[in-house]
């Protein structure tokens, strides 16, 4: 018989590393050769698109289109510390570091510019990559015709930033703080699921996510993001189990380790709410592992709803929900001789 069930589960997740660690990002922004902008990161893109998201951020600042901004990413030799790809803390921190140095090439700009038109500074325009007089908008500048004429003269269109916030060592007897992490992102999960009492078998049918990001700079990543860590807390709940006897893995492999394949992906619907409360770019937060943790307890819960029995074990495997349905059925036998 197939049982259909339906569970919550809401969470709250600080990231970046926190605890007074001193966690940090460093990014430089620089006006490029053949109409580009250079922007040089060390942050690691995994797959979590950090790459997009801080082009996105160093072309909303410096006023021009994404395709100008080039990102080189990883060079040890010219490039400084962006901290782990880790601790959802890449989008905040890396982010905030991209967008400092944008914004101070920016400030370069103008200043550049402002000796050049003989103008203050608000007195002129950007538009796409070009800097001109409010009152002549004709007569403009590219940055890359800006950056020729600031080179003669000895000095270039650059600038570096580093972004280093405070955090707070808990208290080691009450384990509080004044600011222990960054921020914090907050996730509410729905799983429907439908168990097989005959097989043991448990489908994910479809999860509602309802995710405070603070700011979405890129939708789409942030609910790829979303999907991706909801199929791994699908692993997490349902299949994934490392079996080790005497220190040896006995599943090394994907053979004996499963994980959730395509066939194993339900239906997502998902609301993104941008209440911008955090000091990330635009006021974005982090969102890779908050998007895992709520899941599997919601498929727990879930599971819990359609055949009445409370599974705590990890993963929650046909063999185990056959054995507790077992189980109940043998007590409800007792129970009811026992009332007789």
């Amino acid at each position: 018989m197939k049982k259909n069930g339906r569970g919550i589960a809401t969470i709250m997740f600080g990231f970046g590393y926190g605890a007074g660690f001193p966690d940090h990002s460093i990014a430089s922004a620089e006006i490029e050769d053949e109409g580009k902008i250079l922007i040089r990161t060390a942050a690691a893109d995994v797959g979590q698109g950090v790459l997009t998201t801080i082009t996105q951020i160093a072309a909303e600042v410096l006023k021009v289109k994404p395709e100008i901004i080039q990102i080189i990413p990883g060079d040890t030799h010219l490039i400084k510390n962006s901290g782990s790809s880790s601790a959802t803390r890449q989008t905040f921190f890396t982010g905030n570091a991209v967008k400092e140095a944008s914004e101070g090439l920016l400030s370069n700009i103008y200043h550049y510019a402002s000796i050049e038109f003989r103008s203050n500074h608000v007195e002129l325009g950007i538009k796409d990559g070009y800097i001109f007089r409010n009152d002549n908008p004709n007569n403009k500048l590219s940055y890359w015709e800006l950056a020729e004429k600031v080179k003669e003269s000895g000095d270039s269109l650059k600038a570096e930033a580093s972004f280093f916030p405070r955090t707070d060592k808990p208290d080691p007897n009450t384990g509080q703080g004044e600011k222990i992490y960054v921020a914090y992102t907050f996730v509410t999960q729905v799983v429907e699921v439908e168990v097989d009492t005959d097989t043991g078998i448990v489908q994910v049918l479809k999860v509602y996510t309802s995710a405070d990001i603070g700011k979405a700079i890129n939708p789409q990543n942030v609910e790829g993001q979303i999907e991706g860590g909801t199929v791994q807390g699908i692993g997490m709940a349902l299949m994934e189990e490392q079996v080790i006897k005497e220190g040896i893995t006995l599943n090394p492999d994907l053979t004996g380790y499963l994980i959730p394949t395509s066939m194993d992906t339900p239906r997502f619907a998902t609301r993104l709410v941008e209440n911008e409360d955090s000091e990330g770019p635009f006021g974005a937060k982090g969102v890779g592992e908050p998007a895992t943790i709520a899941t599997t307890p919601a498929i727990a819960n879930a599971i819990y709803d359609a055949i009445g029995v409370r599974i705590f074990d990890l993963p929650i495997t046909p063999e185990k929900i056959l054995k507790a349905l077992k189980k109940r059925e043998t007590e409800n036998k007792i129970g009811k001789k026992e009332d007789f």
